[in-house]
């Protein structure tokens, strides 16, 4: 009996090592290329993001119980016509302390991204390279990607130069009044990238090919697309889960760049919440593509 036991829980633990060196061993991999380690971040970050509001509104409603149970206690002590007026620091507690330890984790994830993008422009200049000599096979999706690339580039100043001047590399005066305003209309040319993405992707779907998604007019292999009657089918169910990827992930973006896009923070529409939980979206399928490709 005794030598049963042993011997499934020691099968136990060797199925548990295995699978546990498998899991480290793949997302090594992951960790090793810089698409990776942002996919992974950007999911963290926004979870993290999503879970320190949960806890805020949890917290929240545990302080308005405990001032209403103070309140009433102090009021039933008191003479007619008495007011008391109390400040209440509030407990530490290991849910508050939980809460702060969230929020310090996500905004040093949020820091580290947004210092990784200070040399976002020469990823943007091989962008802008690749799309000039191997261009798009259609006239309205190579004008969409060179709009990108402008859209890109401006966002990509803007938010280099609020970020430097928010860490005083940046200084002057000058450089913080700018600030404020270089960080919203970063924003904005944000928004226009993911409107045009999202216009890319219509299109895309529009003509059933081009050179990104695998097919061209003139081909007939059934690994890309056939043409029936003159339209062309694409018939890779691997490009088409590409592009559902493509199109989700550049849909969690449209609310978050959105509401940064929004001067005054009191009229901007989306609660941490909701930030926490569209950003992860991109996040999640960014991961996911990396997963997949990373596989033995």
């Amino acid at each position: 009996m005794a030598s049963t036991t042993y011997r499934r829980l020691h099968t136990l633990l060797l199925q548990t090592a295995i699978r546990t060196d498998g899991f480290l061993t793949h997302l090594n991999r992951v960790l090793a290329s810089s698409a990776g380690v942002e996919a992974l971040l950007c999911t963290l970050c926004y979870t993290l993001f999503f879970v320190h509001s949960r806890l805020t509104h949890i917290l929240e409603k545990r302080y308005e119980r405990l001032a209403l149970a103070l309140a009433v206690k102090a009021s039933s002590a008191l003479f007619p016509g008495e007011t008391v007026v109390a400040s209440i620091e509030p407990p530490k507690t290991r849910l508050s302390e939980l809460r702060a330890g969230t929020k310090a984790l996500a905004d040093l994830i949020d820091d580290f991204r947004f210092f990784t993008r200070l040399w976002g422009l020469v990823a943007i200049h091989g962008w802008a390279r690749e799309n000039y000599f191997t261009p798009p096979g259609d006239a309205i999706l190579k004008t969409l990607v060179w709009a990108q690339v402008g859209a890109s580039s401006v966002f990509q100043v803007l938010e280099n130069g609020a970020y430097l001047a928010s860490k005083s590399v940046l200084r002057g005066e000058k450089w913080q009044a700018r600030q404020p305003r270089w960080w919203v209309w970063s924003n904005r040319f944000w928004l226009a990238h993911v409107v045009l993405e999202g216009l890319r992707l219509l299109r895309v779907r529009q003509l059933r090919y081009n050179e990104e998604f695998g097919a061209k007019a003139e081909t007939s292999s059934p690994s890309s697309g056939v043409e029936v009657d003159g339209v062309v089918k694409v018939q890779s169910e691997a490009l088409r889960k590409k592009w559902y990827r493509d199109f989700y992930a550049n849909a969690g973006w449209f609310p978050l760049t959105l509401h940064w896009s929004f001067e005054d923070g009191g009229i901007a529409p989306l609660s941490d919440s909701w930030i926490g939980l569209f950003g992860m979206v991109p996040g999640v399928v960014a991961l996911k593509d990396v997963w997949e490709q990373t596989k033995e």
